[in-house]
């Protein structure tokens, strides 16, 4: 197999670099997509599978400081292990009049309807986009926290006994000189897999201090975390290898991809504190996260 050369500068260097390639590219809502693929006969270690959280939040809602507490309780309990991500979208998120930033934007919205369950209460989560029966009821993929977050509890004990078949690894720099952020997503099979993917990426920001609503009291120093800024891919995911009915043990496939982050005016994102998240799930009938990892944008 020739050797792989990478380089942010120049996507075109990328894409000449190996014998087996996707050809061209794609440009979505100021993306730039570019990808490579190969098969490799050393295959790496498995990586320990990371959990998604995608929680629905807002400043108006008097339980979610709860509900962040007890997300923040699984990372701490279970490291390594859970990714979250907060969505400001719907009912209980406009914020008023003497808060400083606004923490809604389309994507949170567009994310929410993805999974067609129309405006749920909050705070609710789904929990690597697998829809469960909680409670009694239809499947759904966001469950509500209830008042003793027992449900939440509930809904992790078989995720983290799951592994994954593939390994991420992200790379991301900043040119400040061009407000271009530019990330590497390479994907490593280490089993065999038929079912269509896809990947997601996230900008999460984490760090910005206003005002939250709580039971019985306003805090104005409420720090909000994990935040949904942006997503980088269409929201339901950039396709990986769908003309390959398997991908096999030993395929990589890079994705390099570009876009303009938002630093203009009182919203604008903290770029120290974003992270990119990039999430492979399944397409179609399913949804459900294979693996998931995170990198700083910086």
């Amino acid at each position: 197999m020739k050797k792989i050369l990478f380089s942010f500068s120049a996507i075109a260097l990328l894409l000449s670099s190996c014998k087996e390639q996707i050809p061209g590219g794609l440009i979505l809502n100021s993306l730039i997509s570019a990808d490579t693929t190969y098969v490799v006969s050393q295959i790496e270690t498995p990586q320990e599978k990371k959990i998604v959280i995608e929680e629905l939040t807002g400043v108006l809602c008097t339980n979610c400081p709860a509900g962040t507490k007890q997300l923040n309780d699984f990372v701490a309990q279970y490291p390594n292990r859970i990714l979250l991500t907060s969505m400001h979208s719907g009912f209980l998120t406009e914020p008023t009049a003497a808060a400083m930033y606004d923490f809604r934007n389309a994507d949170a919205d567009a994310l929410k309807l993805f999974f067609n369950e129309g405006d749920p209460g909050k705070p609710s989560a789904t929990f690597d986009r697998i829809p469960l029966v909680i409670g009694g009821g239809d499947p759904k993929y966001f469950i509500l926290r209830g008042q003793t977050g027992t449900d939440w509890i509930s809904a992790l004990p078989a995720l983290l006994s799951k592994t994954t078949p593939v390994n991420i690894h992200l790379t991301s720099s900043y040119n400040p000189s061009t407000n271009k952020v530019n990330v590497l997503a390479k994907l490593h099979f280490t089993a065999d897999v038929t079912e269509k993917l896809g990947l997601t990426l996230y900008v999460l920001e984490s760090g910005k201090v206003d005002i939250q609503d709580s039971v019985g009291v306003e805090i104005h120093d409420y720090k909000f975390n994990h935040v949904l800024q942006k997503v980088i891919t269409p929201i339901a995911g950039e396709p990986i290898l769908d003309s390959l009915p398997t991908k096999v043990k030993g395929r990589v496939i890079e994705k390099v991809l570009s876009f303009e982050p938002n630093i203009a005016g009182v919203n604008g994102w903290n770029l120290d504190s974003c992270v990119i998240v990039g999430i492979v799930h399944k397409t179609g009938a399913s949804k459900a996260v294979i693996h998931a990892e995170e990198v700083h944008l910086k």
